[in-house]
């Protein structure tokens, strides 16, 4: 499974706790603001608790089967009637609730509009319900879009490394080519040293991170492939300062920089040309700074078409997100590139 940016964790309450802990605030409320709990409050509440029952009754009967099965299917109609007849049974039984707790004298009889307000408290809590699923609704489809795009980056992140290795592959066979015509031995043995890496990308390429270590080691034995058309004449250094050499990184995601070097760094005069790269491993953050003469591609020149660059950006996107910092600049007759990744270290 391919890891992408982390997203921060939220604190997370079951949504049944909540829908509990709602109600019992507003079975409460009464009884706490009502002359700070006094028996007249306690009386209040006792001749509400029926009326309150059949609004949490009406409220999860529209929210989790009428709203979703009737009113959104079209079916109003049928999503009034059925509501009607909830409404006459809860006015039924609140009617013989009251006339019990008049008779036990918690309450007395009085014009109070019961009925007026049972009406107004049955439509504001199918109101309620209708409010609380059509919010339920669209954090659910906020969540579906989330995950759609989960799946549409790792199909990304497949296809992109999917393109590493032919990339690679064709620009080393490039090299070995001219090696061919110049001198069969080294063609050789450069074969074999691309078999070597070949099967390191066979095998690395397959995991969502490498350490920086084992990634500098492929960058190591590439650089070493590279350097046998140019010989002792060529001036590349390659230094590291991994303090902490297991320092996580996608797979091959500093090949296609490396390749860069190598392809604009060097000009038909070796001795003119040099290649510098440092990359080190400390306090959550991976560096890798190169500087190298700079010879621009002419227009007869097949050798690449940047693939490897905007693969490597695409990567870091999606990957890294707001957590890493590339930049690539030409000063003079140097081409000056860093890269910064950050990473958590105690991972």
């Amino acid at each position: 499974m391919i890891r992408l940016a982390k997203r921060r964790v939220k604190w997370h309450i079951p949504p049944p706790v909540i829908h509990l802990l709602i109600w019992l605030f507003l079975y409460l409320v009464p009884i706490v603001l009502g002359n700070q709990g006094s028996e007249e409050a306690w009386r209040f509440r006792y001749w509400t608790t029926i009326p309150f029952l059949a609004i949490i009754i009406a409220f999860y009967a529209n929210f989790s089967f009428l709203i979703p099965k009737f009113l959104f299917e079209k079916k109003r109609i049928l999503y009034i009637f059925i509501n009607l007849l909830i409404f006459a049974a809860a006015l039924f039984l609140i009617s013989i609730w009251r006339d019990h707790v008049v008779s036990i004298g918690v309450i007395k009889i009085k014009n109070d509009n019961w009925l007026f307000k049972s009406v107004i408290s049955y439509v504001f809590t199918i109101g309620i319900a209708m409010s609380a699923y059509s919010t339920t609704m669209w954090f659910r489809s906020k969540d579906t879009m989330y995950n759609l795009e989960l799946e549409n980056i790792r199909s990304e992140l497949s296809f992109l490394k999917m393109q590493i290795s032919p990339h690679f592959l064709f620009n080393t066979l490039n090299n070995i080519l001219t090696l061919i015509d110049e001198n069969k031995e080294l063609a050789k043995e450069s074969v074999l040293q691309l078999s070597k890496l070949l099967r390191s990308v066979l095998y690395e390429s397959e995991n969502d991170t490498v350490t920086i270590k084992q990634e500098i080691e492929f960058l190591t034995n590439y650089s070493n492939l590279m350097r046998l058309r140019y010989g002792l004449e060529l001036n590349f250094k390659l230094e590291t300062d991994l303090c902490e050499p297991d320092a996580p990184i996608a797979p091959l995601l500093l090949m296609p920089l490396l390749e860069n070097v190598f392809k604009h760094g060097i000009c038909n005069s070796v001795k003119d040309s040099f290649i510098n790269i440092k990359i080190s491993s400390k306090n959550g953050k991976i560096i890798y700074e190169s500087t190298n003469t700079y010879f621009p591609k002419t227009p007869q020149d097949k050798s690449g078409s940047g693939i490897g660059i905007a693969n490597m950006q695409k990567r870091l996107a999606l990957l890294y997100e707001n957590r890493f910092y590339y930049d690539c600049k030409i000063d003079g007759e140097n081409y000056i590139t860093k890269l910064e990744l950050q990473y958590d270290p105690s991972n």
